[in-house]
């Protein structure tokens, strides 16, 4: 003989807990990627970079003169990175 349980305040909850958690992942990430925007817009001159939320997290643009050229070096000149270490410390691979 199964016995039925009332599984509609259990599951009510553990929606709550789930939009809860997503709400303050969200929130992390979007602190993280303003940290990672104001970071990166100390580096590069004439430069500007910004955070937006989106649906998923957060996204950062990052635009400046000359920075593909220092991202990832050239033939005459090595590579000094601004967003790669940045990008590595956010999302713990430092």
């Amino acid at each position: 003989m199964n016995q039925r349980a009332e599984t509609g305040p259990l599951q009510a909850r553990l929606a709550r807990l789930a939009r809860a958690g997503g709400d303050a992942a969200r929130a992390r990430a979007r602190e993280a990627a303003n940290a990672l925007a104001a970071e990166i817009a100390k580096d590069p001159a004439d430069g500007r970079a910004e955070a937006a939320q989106t649906p998923d997290g957060a996204v950062v643009a990052v635009e400046a003169p000359g920075l593909i050229a220092r991202e990832f070096g050239t033939a005459t000149r090595a590579a000094r990175p601004v967003i790669g270490p940045a990008v590595a410390h956010l999302t713990g691979r430092a």
